[in-house]
């Protein structure tokens, strides 16, 4: 089997609430200066992506009702999957998830710990209401 059929296949596995992009320049064209958002960084094992998407997804149920998330994935056939995979030092290994908070702010989750991780990056800077600043601090795009 061909590589590309094979991610294809890969993405074709991931649920429709993650949308698909080729790296940066999508997220960037996407971003506002609100926005949170979770990014499944995808590898090889299929049965370790979509259990990763289910681990995002359940997480996400977990989020106080109104909270908006938007969810991205990019696998390894995207252009600029090598560029954000960089920025998967903390926890290395795939698949990862980064949480996106405006333009920029990547920030890498702990994999062990991800509803709390995702939780905590909500009421840090995802809700409008309690949204503290500092990402710029912690970003791992801009300081790796």
């Amino acid at each position: 089997m061909s590589m590309m059929p094979f991610m294809f296949w890969i993405l074709l596995q991931i649920p429709a609430d993650f949308t698909p992009v080729e790296g940066f320049a999508d997220l960037d064209y996407t971003a506002t200066p609100d926005r949170f958002g979770l990014l499944l960084v995808t590898g090889e094992d299929s049965t370790g992506n979509l259990d990763m998407a289910g681990d995002i997804l359940d997480a996400v149920d977990s989020l106080p009702e109104g909270a908006v998330v938007e969810l991205f994935v990019v696998s390894p056939d995207m252009a600029g999957h090598p560029d954000i995979l960089a920025l998967c030092t903390d926890f290395p290994g795939l698949p990862s998830t980064l949480v996106l908070v405006g333009h920029c702010g990547y920030i890498q989750l702990d994999p062990e710990f991800l509803t709390a991780e995702i939780l905590d990056s909500w009421y840090t800077w995802g809700d409008p209401g309690s949204r503290r600043t500092g990402i710029c601090n912690f970003c791992r795009r801009c300081n790796p």
